[in-house]
């Protein structure tokens, strides 16, 4: 490589695609939309998704993603009517390695991980949110973690 090669364009990163792909399951009627790695995806959507039902998606929104919701400034208030003033407006899904320094479990592994992003619906959620996600992570059949954040 000579000096003047520092100076010629080099050719553009290939661009990542996010792929939509409606997976044909829904929560509340809004659909479930495969995001990233979709082949992969597809072969293990149905088996994490039952893992959900069979917990109880709202069951798991009432008593794993409200408690964070709540944090100590809103502590005193009723779950029941948290759950009631939020609503989701979509929910995503991919399957895929997260590596040990980043997985909800601590080691390099692959995981079924869905969001459902919550808007408020009601007075009585007005002042804690606008909008926020709630990241469920699935693994071996068992939800290993759920956690929320932010958007």
């Amino acid at each position: 490589m000579g000096f003047l090669d520092l100076f010629k364009k080099k050719e553009a990163a290939k661009a990542v695609s996010l792929q939509e792909i409606d997976s044909g399951l829904k929560y509340k009627d809004i659909p479930v939309i495969i995001t990233f790695e979709p082949e992969l995806s597809k072969e293990h959507i149905e088996e994490d998704f039952a893992v959900l039902r069979n917990e109880g998606i709202d069951q798991i929104v009432l008593k794993r993603f409200v408690p964070w919701l709540k944090t100590d400034r809103y502590k005193d208030r009723d779950d029941l009517k948290i759950f009631e003033s939020i609503s989701v407006y979509a929910a995503e899904y991919h399957y895929g390695r997260i590596v040990a320094k980043y997985s909800p479990t601590g080691e390099d592994a692959y995981f079924g991980q869905f969001e459902f992003d919550f808007e408020s619906s009601g007075e009585y959620t007005a002042d804690m949110m606008e909008s926020c996600a709630m990241q469920v992570y699935v693994k071996d059949g068992e939800i290993v973690k759920v956690s929320g954040y932010d958007i």
